[in-house]
């Protein structure tokens, strides 16, 4: 998926693309805030939402973390919304020196998928010229992370791929985030075969051995984590393999013979979580978007998994750090 800059009027700057999701889903994406918060803005960008009220006079009003940590106040006024067909809204900041603009979003099927057109226009000439700077980039990088973030929706999976993990209000799943400076078929072969991922999977300090690998739906990668005072045992049971885009898998710790146990460190852990990644492609880095949720799990191994987001995001950061460093040993 790349989003193409469409040459337009003076003051205006239009971004269009195909993504592989119907209109329905693609329209939910951008205006439920179980969604939008994980994919809106260029890469590296976090948000925190305030306000959420998609209705002709209802208001958008959300915080934009930058890298750097740096915030960016946003307030949005809808003036219209036509379901799965168009937005069109007021969009201002609480900083002096950012004048406000008009926005329209449409939403058209296309070859199976759903053409998005989003059509930015600004207060006079010098301004579309001066925003036209970093805007189109920002707007290619945040249409990317939508592409990616679609492929993990659940309602984009096979029954196959979510038998056992019925959706439960208010429990919600855990999303990860991140940009690697490869190409997506690199970062597939990295996390696929048996060979790299014995260089990088697991935590700092620890080492992998490959007990077995078989890369097909139905298949398994067994492996035992070495470094610590025993040997620690898991695997992944594919479900979905397709190359280089999309993987989806469940995890579950194991013994030495490859049957699920409990986590060794937290009991109450589900025994089966799956996993679901896409790799999405802009200018040769590959944007990674990874969503997991327990399997055939009771409420208090929900409730546990829930309460370990925040460990789950340090130690997927940690161990992608690993991954990071070992792809920059590839060439």
């Amino acid at each position: 998926m790349t989003a193409t800059l469409v040459e337009s009027g003076a003051r205006d700057l239009v971004l269009t693309c195909r993504v592989d999701a119907p209109r329905a889903r693609v329209f939910r994406a951008f205006t439920e805030p179980g969604h939008v918060i994980h994919w809106w803005g260029p890469f590296g960008f976090r948000n925190t939402i305030h306000e959420l009220s998609v209705r002709p006079g209802g208001r958008w009003r959300f915080t934009m973390h930058g890298p750097d940590g740096t915030d960016y106040p946003n307030e949005i006024l809808f003036r219209e919304v036509e379901a799965e067909q168009r937005l069109a809204y007021h969009h201002s900041s609480c900083a002096a020196d950012y004048p406000a603009f008009e926005v329209t979003i449409t939403f058209a099927d296309e070859d199976r998928g759903t053409r998005v057109t989003l059509r930015q226009t600004h207060p006079t000439e010098a301004r579309t010229a001066e925003v036209r700077t970093y805007a189109v980039e920002g707007g290619r990088q945040t249409l990317t992370r939508l592409d990616g973030y679609l492929g993990t929706m659940r309602e984009a999976l096979a029954a196959g791929v979510l038998e056992g993990a019925e959706p439960r209000a208010g429990e919600p799943d855990f999303v990860f985030t991140r940009v690697f400076a490869a190409p997506r078929e690199l970062l597939f072969r990295a996390m696929t075969e048996a060979a790299h991922l014995g260089r990088w999977f697991g935590p700092a300090g620890m080492g992998l051995r490959v007990v077995s690998s078989e890369l097909r739906p139905g298949g398994q990668f067994r492996y035992a984590m070495t470094g610590g005072p025993a040997d620690l045992f898991g695997r992944f049971v594919y479900r979905e393999v397709t190359a280089p885009a999309r993987l989806a898998y469940v995890v579950s710790f194991t013994d030495e013979a490859g049957a699920p146990v409990r986590h060794p460190l937290s009991p109450g852990w589900p025994l089966e979580v799956l996993s679901v990644l896409t790799l999405t492609e802009l200018d040769g880095r590959t944007l990674l978007f990874a969503r997991s949720l327990p399997l055939h799990a009771p409420l208090e191994e929900r409730q546990t998994f829930l309460a370990g987001h925040p460990s789950m995001g340090q130690g997927v950061g940690g161990m992608y750090d690993r991954l990071d460093a070992y792809l920059t040993t590839l060439g």
